[in-house]
């Protein structure tokens, strides 16, 4: 009887240590290997400041799976958290959004600019602009991206425009590059602690 216990025992062990010796494997980091992603808006001044520089992540992050269907075929992917304050500094876009003109604040403004890596001082471009292309809106429940146009049409936007927070609070800005066809921004409501 005690070589049966003692051989259920090992036998057991071995299956645990078989277990616990086989991963699994992960999604990669989604990072470019020559290119860094920089967050900006009104809030930190529109600049490449190394405190909003986006890290990169992959789409198995619990952090964007509100977002998880719009990253689908992401092949670059990058993170940062921002706050958008409430307060207003005097000017903001105004977009018509369902018919009817809204006027946001400046500080919810919103766009990414991508660099050379490790050079935040060669800019490629901002995001969107007409350089970047048109960019995907992947959180419409709570960011408005103007429409990519030339001109801007009954307050619709254009390919400058900014995207903008439809309310104030603290985002996880994501910033994803689908091959080199398209790319998409959105805005990730970080819960409350």
């Amino acid at each position: 009887m005690k070589r049966i216990v003692l051989m259920l025992v090992a036998l057991f062990a071995a299956f645990t240590l078989v277990a616990c010796s086989t991963t699994t494997t992960e999604a990669p980091i989604l990072a470019r290997a020559d290119k860094d992603y920089y967050v900006t808006g009104n809030f930190n001044g529109w600049d490449t400041k190394a405190d909003f520089k986006m890290v990169a992540i992959r789409v198995t992050d619990p952090r964007v799976a509100p977002i998880a269907s719009a990253l689908t075929g992401a092949t670059a992917l990058y993170i940062m958290e921002i706050t958008l304050p409430a307060d207003n500094p005097g000017w903001g876009p105004e977009y018509k959004i369902n018919g009817v003109v809204t006027t946001f604040s400046g500080n919810l403004t919103v766009k990414v600019i991508r660099t050379a890596l490790n050079d935040p001082d060669s800019r490629d471009w901002w995001a969107p602009s007409p350089e970047s292309g048109a960019i995907t809106n992947l959180s419409p429940a709570t960011m408005f991206m103007p429409a990519y146009a030339q001109e801007n049409v009954d307050n619709a936007g254009d390919h400058n425009s900014n995207p903008v927070a439809l309310v104030a609070g603290t985002y996880y800005a994501v910033f994803a590059e689908f091959g080199t066809a398209s790319r998409g921004l959105g805005l990730v409501l970080k819960p409350a602690a």
